[in-house]
């Protein structure tokens, strides 16, 4: 505030405990605040000139610093200034919206009389003398009102000169605070500041939030630019976006933003926001139900906000969203495992060789498959940043691309275990949506190894030796052994297919194996079990 009008901000003693109870927290981190927030910048220096003498510099101690005209003991007349300097390192970068200067008096010569003036002068690093004091740039604000006398604590907004010194890239501040020119050599207007609470500045400020454009993710993936537009289906409502604040109170305290809109009409363009997302964390917005169409693509982009100021527009994502799974089950045959018909039998010792098709829609992308049901495709929020992640749909364990839109694929398994065992196959499209499951139904004989002990029976601390047997036409290359809980190992197969397992039984219970054989053709039959246990003695 310039000119000579009243003060807008002019504080008497009975509130000055909350005054300077202010000031105090202005540099503390308390509970978390909404920005913008308020901090004092570290002084350089303060300090006071004297006409009286020239060539002294008098730094702020422990008595009241003086200001205007005051006569000494002796009647020498001096004149002083107080000069204050701070440092701005800290706002580099940061968006700052105003600054005050703050002193309080102590006492007053006349208090039917105030007139303080402050201005900005170049940036200083000592309390300068009365001969070498820095000239004055421009004025700041000024005080002309008398009320609260004495003992007010008053703020000078020096806003102004303070975005223009960080614009400048200056990385200090430095004030003149005195008595009008006018008014200067009249003693009447003299006052002392207090030296306890001293000159502070106080500035307003918030660092802008930033969105990171390489860490952006829709539906579980990262986002893409490039045509053909990946298809997503499950999930493709959670939209997110890395935003980062670095104000510490604002650390839990960032809202995302994401305009949404189908490629070709900007003019549908709409806007959701999530509350309450980590600095530093990939947060979300989930899109109400009905914003995306079946089939529809679309092109979206976010930001970041603190409640007082938003980060840029972050790149634009593409996507298509794709509900519609395949109608049809795909169909399934094989080459060497018949249906389970008339009594039919997988050959022994062989792996199926099973072939999908997908019947010519081109809707369908490739093939999941297993010998169990299908449990829900996972995602999980699982990402380095927190964002949801999910897996490609192609990638994921038992599942198979189709050579050509709507085409085949052929796969080799081994059934897990010997009987009637079932197979069960569906479609899938490019975002992972799934057809109707077709079952392929086999009737496989044993074909898991015999385990056979040989010797006496176990002791404890004594070697146990095992023999593995091939069941039934099956060529075994190696046999796969698990003992309890130890890691898989292996042991080649003699000519004559068999094999020897040996161990020492060091457990009170005795002990647990699983075997199974390995065939060169890649066979793998099902898991033998033998067991041993000791007698209470």
């Amino acid at each position: 505030m310039t000119g000579r009008g009243p003060r807008r901000f002019l504080v008497s003693t009975l509130a000055l405990s909350l005054v300077t109870s202010t000031l105090g927290m202005v540099a503390t981190a308390g509970a978390a605040r909404a920005a913008p927030f308020n901090e004092s910048p570290p002084p350089v220096q303060i300090g006071y000139t004297d006409s009286a003498n020239p060539g002294q510099a008098y730094d702020a101690g422990a008595e009241d610093l003086p200001l205007g005209s005051w006569p000494d003991e002796d009647g020498i007349r001096h004149t002083s200034r107080v000069y204050a300097t701070f440092d701005l390192s800290a706002f580099e970068g940061r968006k700052v919206y105003a600054g005050s200067l703050f002193i309080q008096e102590d006492s007053a010569a006349d208090c039917t009389k105030r007139a303080i003036e402050v201005w900005r002068t170049r940036p200083i690093g000592a309390t300068p003398s009365w001969r070498r004091s820095p000239a004055p740039l421009v004025r700041a604000d000024e005080i002309h009102t008398a009320d609260f006398c004495p003992g007010a604590t008053i703020n000078f907004d020096v806003g102004a000169v303070l975005l223009d010194a960080l614009q400048q890239r200056q990385r200090r501040i430095s004030f003149e605070i005195r008595v009008p020119e006018q008014y200067e050599n009249d003693p009447s207007y003299a006052r002392r500041l207090s030296a306890y609470y001293s000159v502070q500045l106080s500035v307003r400020y918030n660092s802008v939030p930033t969105v990171d454009s390489s860490r952006l993710y829709n539906g579980g993936f990262p986002c893409s630019t490039l045509k053909p537009y990946p298809r997503i289906g499950a999930f493709a409502d959670v939209l997110q976006a890395r935003g980062s604040d670095a104000d510490g109170q604002d650390e839990h305290n960032v809202r995302t933003t994401v305009a949404i809109w189908p490629v070709g009409r900007p003019e549908a363009r709409a806007e959701f926001t999530g509350e309450h997302g980590s600095s530093g964390r990939a947060n979300g917005v989930n899109l109400p139900e009905g914003v995306l169409v079946d089939g529809t693509s679309y092109v979206w982009q976010a930001r970041a906000g603190d409640g007082a100021d938003l980060s840029g527009w972050s790149k634009k994502c593409y996507f298509t969203y794709d509900r519609s799974s395949p109608a049809e089950p795909p169909t399934v045959s094989s080459s060497n495992y018949p249906p389970d018909e008339d009594g039919q039998q997988t050959p022994p010792g062989e792996p199926g060789i099973f072939t999908f098709s997908g019947n010519g829609d081109r809707d369908v992308a490739g093939f999941q498959y297993g010998w169990t049901e299908f449990s829900v495709p996972g995602c999980e929020s699982g990402g380095d940043v927190g964002q949801l992640v999910c897996q490609p749909v192609f990638s994921r364990p038992g599942t198979v691309r189709a050579n050509a839109p709507g085409g085949s694929a052929t796969v080799t398994l081994n059934p897990p275990g010997s009987s009637v065992q079932r197979l069960f196959v569906r479609s899938l499209d490019a975002a992972g949506n799934a057809s109707p499951t077709a079952v392929y139904q086999v009737s496989v004989p044993s074909s898991a190894p015999g385990v056979t002990r040989l010797g006496a029976e176990p002791e404890l601390g004594q070697e146990v030796v095992l023999k593995a047997s091939p069941a039934r036409g099956v060529q075994v290359d190696r046999y796969e052994y698990v003992l309890d809980r130890d890691e898989p190992r292996t042991v080649p197969a003699e000519e004559d297919g068999t094999a020897h397992i040996s161990f020492r039984a060091t457990s009170p219970e005795c002990h647990h194996i699983r075997v199974r054989s390995h065939s060169a053709n890649g066979f793998v039959s099902a898991w033998a079990s033998w067991s041993c246990y000791f007698e209470d003695e």
